[in-house]
């Protein structure tokens, strides 16, 4: 998967991709914090995970 550009890339409520899954992104760790991680939320059943942001790729509709 492409790491993001920029973690400024990313928002609250942004569409993602990761592990090949679509999700909404519900928050994010603080800059201080390292590995960035991100709380992720599955559209379809609204189940939760946490992932790295590195390993989350930005949809092409959240990027405008």
């Amino acid at each position: 998967m492409a790491n993001l550009r920029l973690m400024a890339d990313l928002h609250v409520g942004d569409s993602v991709t990761f592990q090949g899954r679509a999700f909404r992104v519900r928050g994010i760790s603080p800059m201080s914090a390292s590995p960035r991680r991100v709380l992720l939320e599955d559209p379809d059943t609204g189940d939760q995970i946490e992932a790295l942001a590195d390993d989350v790729e930005l949809d092409d509709d959240s990027a405008a």
